[in-house]
């Protein structure tokens, strides 16, 4: 009983990511706001690290974590658990607006990540996926009806836009 409760939970947060896309019609502000509260409503882990989501649309989403005590390693730079979690994220909200939850499921299988610079500031995760591999990744699931997989790139900026971190996660599609 209660892996059914919890299940209709997950369903429920999911949808309400459906549900903020209707808002950013009349207000990307509000629903940038509502979108990062389901995002810390379904990785509690987000609302600790100060997870915001700055910016959505068709083909770009923008997050933040600052550079806090509670991001902070030991020798003062964004702690390396917070840098990944942003991006996977924020590669997330990319792909659920995309291939919807209510239709979808979708786990990352692997990543690789290159790190370029010390994260001594907030830091910005940037999801814009080339259009033609958002397509290709939908025909695959049209084609194959039940399962498709596709590398989704993230870029992690410092606030002076210098490049932190290139990534990339491996994406992994089943309809249902």
């Amino acid at each position: 009983m209660r892996a059914g409760r919890q299940k209709g939970r997950v369903e429920d947060r999911m949808f309400a990511l459906e549900l903020v896309e209707k808002v950013r019609q009349v207000s990307p502000g509000v629903a940038n706001a509502l979108t990062t509260l389901a995002v810390k409503n379904i990785v509690p882990l987000a609302a600790a690290m100060g997870y915001r989501i700055d910016e959505v649309t068709d083909s770009r989403v923008k997050a933040t974590v600052p550079l806090d005590r509670k991001t902070k390693n030991h020798v003062g730079s964004v702690y390396l658990g917070a840098q990944v979690t942003v991006m996977e994220l924020t590669m997330g909200v990319m792909l659920f607006r995309r291939f919807p939850p209510s239709q979808y499921k979708m786990l990352v299988n692997r990543m690789e990540v290159a790190f370029h610079a010390k994260a001594k500031t907030a830091v910005s995760a940037v999801c814009e996926p080339p259009e033609e591999l958002l397509a290709k990744l939908a025909s695959e699931l049209r084609a194959t009806g039940d399962k498709a997989e596709a590398w989704i790139p993230v870029r992690l900026l410092g606030t002076d836009g210098q490049c932190v971190a290139e990534s990339r996660f491996l994406a992994v599609f089943k309809r249902g």
